[in-house]
Order: C-alpha cells, then sequence, then structure tokens
C-alpha cells in the first residue's frame, strides 16, 4: 500500500510541483508516495495549459506522486480519488464542497482549488501518477467565481495544516481508491457540481446549448441530456458557460 507522504519535500520557491517531481521521476529518483509543497510557484500549472495563481505562503500549492495498481483503462480513478478526498477534507474544516467536472473543487459555486494530474505510461500500465493541487486557503485570486477558506469559514489556516488533514485522508481510504469501480465512480457522480440540473455549456468550435449533467462515463467524460440525444464531451471538448 502507498505511504501518502513517506517522502515529503518543502520549497521556498519552484516553477511548477509537477515539474519537479517529473525531474525526480527522470533522476530515478522519485518514491513511491512522495509529496512536493512549494510556498511559491513561479509556473504553476492549470487544467488545458492554463496557469494556477496563488499568493506565496498563504495557499497550498502542492504534487504527491504514486505507483497506481491499475492499468490505462481504469486511469480516471486517480481523478475522481483525489477530488473525492478534497471533498472529504473540507468537511473536516466545516465545509461542504462540490467538484465541478473535471477536478475543480467549489464552495457554493465558487472555485476553492483545482486539479491536475499527469501520468506516465509503459505497456499499458501506468508507472507513475503525479497529482498536482492548488487550494485558495488563506487568498483568493483576483478573478471571477473564486473563494478561500478563509472567506468561506472566517478562519485562518495554516497551508500545512490543510495538507495534513488531506494526506490523512489518502492514506486512510486507499480501498476507495483501488476498490469498486462502480461504488468509486458513483461517489464522484454523488458530489458533482449541479448533476441533474440544466446548465448552458459552449463546445470547443462555439457552440452554445442548454443541457442536464448525467454523470460521467466509465472513461470520465462529462455526460449530459440536451432533451434530444445523450452526449459525451472530454476535459478539452466543452467548457461551462460561465468559464
Amino acid at each position: 500500500m502507498t505511504q501518502f507522504g513517506s517522502l515529503f519535500i518543502q520549497l521556498d520557491s519552484v516553477d511548477s510541483t509537477n515539474n519537479y517531481v517529473a525531474n525526480l521521476i527522470e533522476q530515478g529518483t522519485c518514491q513511491d508516495g512522495s509529496v512536493i509543497m512549494a510556498d511559491y510557484q513561479s509556473k504553476g500549472k492549470g487544467q488545458g495549459g492554463n496557469i494556477w495563481q496563488s499568493v506565496s505562503k498563504a495557499n497550498l500549492m502542492f504534487s504527491f506522486v504514486y505507483c497506481p495498481k491499475f492499468g490505462t483503462d481504469e486511469q480516471i480513478r486517480s481523478v475522481w480519488y483525489s477530488a473525492l478526498m478534497w471533498q472529504q477534507c473540507l468537511l473536516r474544516f466545516g465545509v461542504d464542497a462540490q467538484i465541478k467536472w473535471p477536478n475543480d473543487i467549489l464552495i457554493q459555486g465558487l472555485k476553492l482549488g483545482g486539479i491536475l494530474i499527469e501520468q506516465q505510461v509503459k505497456d499499458q500500465q501506468i508507472t507513475w501518477c503525479v497529482i498536482g493541487c492548488g487550494m485558495n486557503v488563506n487568498e483568493a485570486p483576483n478573478l471571477p467565481f473564486t473563494t478561500s477558506l478563509l472567506a468561506q469559514t472566517k478562519q485562518r489556516f495554516k497551508p500545512i495544516t490543510v495538507l495534513s488533514e488531506y494526506l490523512d485522508l489518502l492514506n486512510g481510504q486507499q480501498n476507495l481508491l483501488n476498490g469498486d469501480f462502480n461504488y468509486l465512480k458513483s461517489k464522484y457522480e454523488a458530489a458533482l457540481w449541479l448533476k441533474g440540473e440544466r446548465y448552458w455549456f459552449e463546445t470547443a468550435l462555439g457552440l452554445k446549448f442548454e443541457a442536464t449533467i448525467l454523470g460521467v462515463s466509465d472513461r470520465g467524460k462529462l455526460r449530459l441530456d440536451d432533451g434530444a440525444q445523450i452526449l459525451e464531451f472530454d476535459n478539452q471538448q466543452i467548457k461551462f458557460l460561465r468559464d
């Protein structure tokens, strides 16, 4: 079983904690369960090539890495599990969060943080899974629809305190990560923001349409019902219209 946090490295500054982990893997010095935390990232990664903006030391920026026990046909497990553990982690701080597909963490519709997953594959087996997380603990960037844990709870927390609770959950619920696939999927779907509700979307080609969020496919695609048919989309194929 992976021991998340078995190796812990805290950096003052780095371009990206995901890049730092990738370098460890390339050098052959990476350890299963390693956690890399940084006070500041100059080129923090977000979804779709976006930059993750944060305030030095006020917020939580880290990556963790592990060797999955499942193949590429179930690689979506990492997305679902890491997001679900954030939902449970935030409950420990008195906050009821939801997951905006595929892996943003929202509180009352406002973005608290996000997850970026990068994987290395060899012979249909995932050799390494690198999961980068950015959470607005004490400050929120000057962007629409964002919030912080401080804004929601009126309490200031040390980022390392939040990380410790998250790692405790990662280590304590690996039966969810590696257990029944459909059960993990159902837990993720139950946590989805706007599940069962109609919302406006826009495709990569600029088509705007309204549809009901049904859930996700076994590959993690967003499943929508536009009233005429069931549609499925990958992350880069569609966005919520407010984005």
